[in-house]
């Protein structure tokens, strides 16, 4: 027999007495009746519950609710808790999401949705000025839409792991605010070729994106606060000589450009001076011309990257 424990707690932050209710792993198959109306934290993951049509009572107070590793097709009703600011779906089969039960989600800072089978997401203005955080990672998407009203105070995107192709310049134009843009394993052929309207990126990751192969010119010193770039099996057979072309900015990045077939000849020797200049590349390895093939990058010297006396940074 199956006995389950709920697991009612107050823990102490700052002089202030903060309520969880926890229920994990449990088989529970709907939202229990007993939830105390003060507490702000929930965290009933790894149940079996396949829907939520509604709450049983208000939950006035209620900032995060976990519900990873679930049943759910569909996106819960929160109508007695529409005050919550940090939802958790991850690990459930949502494929699709109510306009109306997003949309009364008006303080909603952090939506984790990432691996269901979802291939839209409503552009709902209800938590447009207060979302920052969005986790679309591991699902069905096949494209973002331009997130014209979802994007307004949006921060963090995450959408790997799913069937993108193009990456729209409107969805970048509304994302003014992003500092971290994360759409690796997708199928994306190309990056928009934006102007200084990514003012605060500085988190971008397109690793194993086999298909992109490069950017367009003048991309990076577009981005002047990039700080990390994941450019894992890109297909790239040299990296973008304008990311040292960036002024007086700060040259402090780190790039992840393992699994590339690198062509190491002068066109990179601009590459080591910008690792002099702060640039932190790691793991490279040359896979031509046939005298540098299998090198790694960091045994690589001047003198093997032919040099003609073109200028270079």
């Amino acid at each position: 027999m199956n006995v389950g424990v709920v697991f009612l707690y107050t823990t102490l932050v700052w002089g202030s007495c903060s309520t969880s209710f926890t229920r994990v792993n449990e088989t529970l198959t709907a939202i229990p009746g007993d939830i105390p109306a003060d507490t702000e934290t929930i965290d009933l993951s790894h149940n079996q519950i396949a829907s939520v049509d509604f709450i049983p009572h208000p939950l006035p107070a209620l900032s995060t609710f976990n519900l990873s590793h679930n049943l759910l097709t569909e996106f819960p009703d929160f109508y007695n808790c529409s005050n919550v600011s940090v939802v958790i779906l991850e690990g459930n089969a949502l494929t699709h999401i109510s306009a109306d039960r997003l949309n009364i989600l008006t303080r909603l800072t952090r939506l984790v949705l990432k691996c269901n089978l979802l291939q839209t997401i409503p552009d709902v203005p209800g938590p447009g000025n207060t979302l920052t955080e969005l986790i679309l990672s591991n699902n069905d998407f096949a494209e973002l839409g331009t997130l014209q009203y979802l994007g307004q105070a949006l921060q963090k995107l995450y959408a790997s792991s799913n069937h993108i192709r193009h990456i729209p310049r409107e969805l970048l134009e509304q994302l003014k605010h992003l500092t971290h843009l994360g759409v690796g394993t997708n199928q994306i052929q190309s990056f928009p070729d934006v102007e200084p309207i990514m003012a605060n990126l500085n988190t971008l990751g397109l690793n194993q994106s086999p298909n992109i192969r490069g950017f367009p010119t003048g991309l990076f010193p577009r981005l002047p606060r990039i700080k990390k770039l994941s450019l894992t099996y890109t297909g790239m057979s040299t990296v973008p000589m304008d990311i040292c072309l960036r002024g007086t900015m700060s040259m402090s990045i780190t790039m992840e450009l393992n699994g590339n077939p690198f062509h190491c000849d002068q066109e990179m020797r601009w590459l080591r001076v910008a690792e002099e200049a702060g640039v932190d590349v790691q793991d490279i390895t040359c896979e031509t011309p046939d005298s540098m093939a299998g090198r790694a990058w960091e045994i690589v010297t001047w003198e093997d990257l032919s040099y003609d006396g073109t200028s270079f940074c």
